[in-house]
């Protein structure tokens, strides 16, 4: 059986060949992979800046690390898994062949989204107590992975269309992940205040 496209050598391209993979007309790697990459960096960029912290902010970086590593993992993995679920589809499995397929298309962008949440409140706290000199590259590794939650959050939901609100509990898990990005993000940006939005005009 052939390999799908995309998968199994994302971390093994070089920056240009990822971009040429990316932007290619074909399915894989697709958005999955893509935030995966995106919460890897994310990582990658939290581990640099608890390498030169002090405290409790080394462990943090260290913890970073780990999810930089499952992050990726994750990443490759994405695309196997949708492709062995479509291949499910289409060869006409039985149901339960199927409904597991689509498991575990669910599942690998939800722990995306879990690890990409984890990695926005490790990174919101070196930009607080890590490195002050570092503070710009730990508020981009936040809002990096602020983003790979997101993206992989809406993966889920798209891989649930049948689903009704809240009545799915990865739906809500999801849910929940995006609400804690989102409050992590406003704290964040409080620090720059030229880029808060005006206050609203009193009537």
């Amino acid at each position: 059986m052939s390999r799908p496209e995309g998968a199994g050598e994302l971390l093994q391209s070089s920056v240009r060949q990822l971009l040429d993979d990316v932007g290619a007309r074909t399915t894989a790697p697709g958005g999955g992979a893509v935030a995966g990459i995106v919460a890897a960096l994310a990582g990658a960029l939290a581990t640099m800046c608890g390498r030169f912290a002090d405290g409790h902010s080394v462990s943090a970086g260290g913890r970073a690390e780990d999810l930089q590593f499952r992050a990726a993992s994750l990443a490759e993995a994405d695309p196997i898994v949708y492709a062995a679920y479509v291949r499910a589809r289409q060869e006409q499995r039985d149901t339960a062949t199927v409904a597991a397929a689509l498991d575990e298309a669910i599942r690998v962008p939800l722990e995306m989204a879990e690890v990409a949440a984890e990695l926005v409140q490790i990174a919101s706290e070196l930009a607080r107590s890590g490195n002050p000199r570092l503070r710009g590259d730990a508020m981009t590794a936040m809002f990096l992975a602020a983003a790979a939650t997101r993206s992989a959050a809406a993966l889920v939901c798209e891989n649930l269309p049948d689903a009704g609100v809240g009545s799915d509990p990865r739906l809500v898990l999801a849910a929940a992940l995006l609400a804690s990005v989102d409050a992590a993000e406003q704290a964040a940006l409080s620090v720059y205040p030229p880029l808060m939005p005006p206050p609203a005009p009193t009537p």
